[in-house]
């Protein structure tokens, strides 16, 4: 059985110097992950925290692993869920960006698809099944000297299942569950000729939350690659993949004064009095024919040449084609004396994104010294038209849009262009935007036990915006550009051959808002810019390892409005977080295995004025909650082919608004499951939120409503290897 894994773990040896260029492209990840005696894989590389090859241990950051092995044991059937069982991710987001999680006080995540940045408009992280990942990489805090701008809180990397000579497989997936949820999938892998390679995975998964009225997922995901060598030194990897999703959406439940309530809660907390009732848990205020949707199409080749013992090659071209529709009514707000007051928004993307990554790695001495380096630069370029429908605020759009609270007849989306009159309600976007990076990276060993680490990264971005308001009969159009340098400085100390203590300093830039939403008046405003300061240790000591961090994020240059005239929007707002984060892995007998991570940290704005004038200094970011802790348990019976498995997440409050007024109140949940060993299968009966626990999430509506998780269900699944 392969153990379960919590944090700094093993990755894929794509990073790491080409002297066997096709182990370099084609990780044994499998056979890593079987073995008995690794468990958090400190010895192992991860590509998402250095491209240098190092080992975790060596490597002056925190950094998380979850392989595909641990999320199958954790039930974990999308990515939204599988990154909650992540060391201090947590949160949530709506159903337009359901992976809008915190990372250390911050929501600024950087999310990589095989290592190359997701370019979107924030909402590019899309529901997706666990099943086509291999695992998912997650490197904590500022890391723009790696990828470039938005990766504040840090970087995850959901990296597919690739080709692997070593390691040819054929598996497949089936399960049901409570009403009605399935899930499907299958993957093959296996070579040809002397170097070749092949790997496809399909998942299909059709989910629906029974507890909530037409709340529904299904989710196609087909993943393909095949690597071969197209001569003794040059590795070709080529892919091809694509997803769709659609689905009916629920945005979230309205609080109601406590007095209508009739059954009221402790879900949620306000200073007015306002409750989350369980008598409206089920109900969905979204049209009938709502449209929430997305089609995706990556391409990618790589190829990796080794120009010496010492100097590899290696160039990546991608091109990602996406189009995405929302056509909702999202806001849910209560309406004295029983009704709820709703909005209609109309929401496509058409995007087209193309990057070309090339770099060059050195591995040798310098000054006599062991070192690898590394340098490289990337061009990119991204294309977004938009449309956007919004309905107005007038009181005759009020009254038709607005529904009974306890019975509502929710209706259809209504295109009468009377509800969308005025300014800005009806436009149209065009969103070019062009980068070229260098970048740098050098390991330096000082001796056998002393690694200094840096790093260097510089981007140019210059976007182009047009906005088309069909109201008002106005065209306009800019362009601006961007510099930014961002630089990591880190050293690893080696106490013993199973320990390391590590220290760093890095940075970030994230823009002021997207830069595809960009408006004319914030883009003369810089980057807003990021740093952190992080400490750690890392031991494996016997059969336990574990991890500590200690950190120190600010952010500066943040949009508010002049204490003086909040009429006028300036940049000196600040935010800050620093916090500890632990995680432990024990094997405590041959049969039970116990791992767990606790984050902990203070969060809060340094400097924010609101457009009222309303001070935030002090108060905690939205979506942020201040404690997270997940443990997890493993027996395997020693007599019978049976694994029992248990897991607790607890997650402390958070608030919805920058003034922390509505407060989501913390929760534990438990998940439990039994899977019994079959030649060659596994069938395993599991139950989520065994305690059917009611609790909710951040929806991303500030203060009208949140998002209620599902409730106890059940689920009986086999995955097959053949």
């Amino acid at each position: 059985m392969r153990r379960v894994v919590t944090t700094a773990a093993f990755a894929a040896c794509t990073a790491v110097p080409v002297a066997q260029a096709q182990e370099a492209e084609m990780p044994s990840i499998r056979v890593e992950a079987a073995s008995e005696d690794d468990s958090l894989h400190l010895d192992s590389t991860s590509g998402s925290a250095s491209r240098l090859g190092l080992t975790i241990r060596e490597t002056p950051a925190s950094v998380e692993i979850l392989t595909q092995q641990t999320l199958r044991e954790r039930g974990a059937t999308t990515l939204s869920e599988a990154l909650r069982g992540a060391t201090g991710l947590a949160g949530g987001g709506p159903p337009s960006s359901p992976t809008t999680l915190s990372s250390r006080g911050f929501t600024d995540i950087l999310y990589l698809y095989d290592g190359l940045r997701m370019s979107g408009a924030g909402t590019n992280n899309r529901v997706q099944d666990t099943w086509n990942y291999e695992r998912i990489e997650v490197l904590k805090g500022p890391a723009s000297v790696l990828q470039g701008d938005s990766a504040i809180g840090g970087i995850v990397n959901f990296q597919t299942k690739r080709p692997d000579r070593d390691n040819p497989s054929r598996e497949a997936m089936f399960s049901y569950g409570s009403y009605g949820n399935i899930r499907a999938g299958i993957g093959l892998g296996d070579n040809f000729g002397e170097t070749g390679a092949y790997r496809i995975d399909y998942s299909h998964n059709d989910s629906r939350v029974g507890t909530i009225d037409r709340n529904s997922n299904k989710l196609d995901h087909l993943t393909t690659g095949v690597a071969f060598d197209v001569a003794p030194r040059t590795r070709l990897d080529l892919s091809f993949d694509y997803s769709r999703d659609t689905g009916h959406a629920y945005w979230g439940t309205p609080l109601i004064p406590r007095s209508l309530a009739k059954d009221p809660t402790g879900v949620v907390s306000t200073p007015d009095g306002r409750v989350l009732d369980r008598a409206l848990a089920g109900n969905n205020y979204n049209v009938l024919n709502d449209r929430n949707e997305a089609e995706a199409y990556w391409w990618r080749a790589r190829v990796t040449h080794q120009l010496s013992s010492s100097w590899t090659l290696r160039n990546e071209l991608a091109m990602n084609k996406v189009d995405r529709l929302w056509k909702n009514s999202e806001s849910a707000t209560f309406s004295a004396p029983d009704s709820v007051d709703r909005d209609q928004t109309l929401i496509t993307h058409n995007q087209r994104y193309l990057i070309n990554r090339f770099d060059a790695t050195h591995t040798g001495t310098l000054g006599g010294l062991s070192n690898k380096f590394v340098i490289g630069g990337e061009l990119s370029k991204t294309s977004l038209d938009n449309k956007r429908r919004f309905s107005n605020r007038s009181a005759s759009t009020a009254d038709a849009l607005r529904v009974s609270l306890w019975n509502p007849d929710v209706g259809y989306y209504n295109d009468d262009p009377a509800l969308m009159s005025g300014p800005g309600n009806r436009t149209n976007y065009s969103s070019d935007v062009r980068g070229a990076a260098l970048f740098l990276e050098d390991a330096l060993k000082l001796t056998d036990r002393w690694t200094v680490v840096g790093g260097y990264r510089y981007d140019r971005i210059h976007v182009d915006r047009g906005v088309t308001d069909l109201n008002a009969g106005t065209h306009s159009s800019f362009s601006t550009r961007y510099n930014a340098n961002s630089v990591r400085l880190g050293t690893v100390f080696d106490v013993t051959p199973s320990s390391s203590i590590y220290a760093q300093y890095t940075n970030a830039t994230i823009p002021v808002g997207s830069l595809f939403l960009l408006s004319e008046a914030n883009s003369s405003f810089p980057l807003a810019k990021g740093e952190q300061w992080e400490a750690g240790f890392k031991q494996t000591l016997g059969d336990v390892e574990w991890t500590a961090a200690v950190y120190h994020i600010k952010l500066e240059n943040v949009l508010t409005r002049d204490a003086n005239d909040p009429r006028v929007t300036v940049n000196n707002g600040r935010q800050s977080s620093r916090g500890v984060e632990l995680s432990a892995d024990w094997r405590i007998t041959p049969q039970l295995t116990v791992s767990g991570n606790i984050a902990a940290l203070n969060a809060r704005y340094d400097s924010l004025t609101e457009a009222d004038g309303t001070s935030r200094i002090g108060n905690t970011p939205p979506n942020v909650p201040e404690r997270v802790a997940n443990l997890y348990a493993t027996y395997r019976l020693k007599d019978v082919p049976m694994d029992l498995f248990v897991g607790l997440n607890h997650t402390g409050k958070m608030y919805t608004d920058s003034a922390n007024q509505i407060r989501i109140n913390g929760h534990t949940t438990v998940d439990a499951a039994i899977s019994y060993r079959l030649q060659p299968a596994v069938i395993t009966f599991r139950v989520r939120n065994l305690t059917d626990k009611l609790y909710a999430y951040y929806g991303g509506r500030a203060t009208s409503q949140v998002l209620l998780a599902p409730g106890r269900t059940y689920e009986l699944g086999a995955t097959f290897y053949f």
